[in-house]
């Protein structure tokens, strides 16, 4: 059996696949010319986010079984002309749904507490104590919009640090069962969620559904002076709608792991990255020991078993 893997993986990974007899190439960062041209040689494809597994990409891998995202989400592969194909496509959520909502923690305290911005003004030998007067998590109304994998995890993690919080996702039922399991408020609506909550979360996957989901109509209805968290996808929210939120002061601050194009190209992107009330991160939400370790286990099982039912 043959696997390719075009993104960073844990050299565990790559052990663990060899130690069982699995030859692996490493081709890192193909051009999609590149990677349609070498595709039809292998049994397997593995991917981070970076690689776009397109379905001209697929309709050449003509014995291609098998397509391994090392991660939670799938918007970077077509999953549809997959399936058509009769490709598999697995991922591993729960292996680093704990690091991504650990750092979606850590944005939380860096907004509420201006953390980068203090450092950095005393790092310039400024003393400005006065200037980071911040906000205390407990006690917040915190409103987590996709109870997940992660969204779940982020949840359970604020409640035990003292937040009040409010829940959302779009099956009722399925948020009604979560809420009376965790103890959390379940919203109404995405619009009221919106309207009560002095910080929200996003947890979602990046849909056609969920592309733009938080619109403008959603961030002006939020309470002046609140906050907006993003370490699910960039499009998830509408990013002339944030700067404009951020810009009116609707916005204390915002927090982003995930961009519109990784790395950014667009002047606007950097407006936002670089804004005073941003604090951004180049989508290290797995990026974790503990998550790479779990992903070379996990994963590394998870392909070898579906190669194996296919040969």
């Amino acid at each position: 059996m043959r696997v390719l893997i075009t993104d960073p993986m844990p050299v565990e990974f790559v052990e663990e696949l060899r130690r069982r007899g699995v030859e692996v190439s490493q081709i890192l960062s193909p051009p999609p010319e590149v990677l349609k041209s070498i595709i039809g040689d292998y049994d397997a494809l593995v991917v981070r986010s970076a690689t776009k597994v397109t379905a001209d990409v697929i309709e050449r891998a003509t014995r291609l079984k098998v397509i391994a995202r090392a991660g939670a989400g799938l918007d970077n592969i077509d999953v549809e002309a997959a399936r058509r194909r009769g490709v598999r496509v697995i991922n591993v959520p729960e292996a680093v749904a704990n690091a991504v909502a650990e750092l979606t923690l850590g944005l939380i305290f860096a907004l509420l507490r201006s953390i980068p911005q203090a450092s950095e003004s005393l790092k310039a030998a400024r003393w400005e104590k006065a200037s980071f007067v911040g906000r205390e998590l407990a006690g917040m109304t915190v409103g987590v919009v996709g109870l997940g994998t992660v969204g779940t995890l982020v949840a359970q993690k604020l409640a035990a640090l003292g937040a009040r919080v409010v829940a959302y996702r779009r099956s009722r039922e399925a948020l009604l069962s979560a809420a009376a399991r965790l103890g959390l408020e379940p919203a109404p609506s995405l619009e009221e969620l919106f309207r009560r909550c002095e910080l929200v979360t996003l947890h979602v996957p990046y849909t056609s559904e969920t592309h733009h989901l938080v619109s403008w109509r959603l961030l002006s209805s939020m309470a002046r002076g609140s906050y907006l968290v993003n370490t699910a996808r960039a499009w998830v929210v509408d990013g002339a709608a944030l700067l404009r939120a951020l810009d009116e002061g609707i916005l204390a601050g915002a927090a982003v792991d995930v961009h519109y194009h990784e790395p950014p190209r667009e002047e606007w992107e950097w407006r936002l990255i670089r804004h005073p009330r941003v604090v951004a991160t180049p989508h290290i939400g797995a990026q974790t020991r503990e998550a790479g370790a779990r992903i070379a286990k996990v994963l590394a099982a998870r392909l070898l078993e579906a190669l194996e039912k296919v040969y």
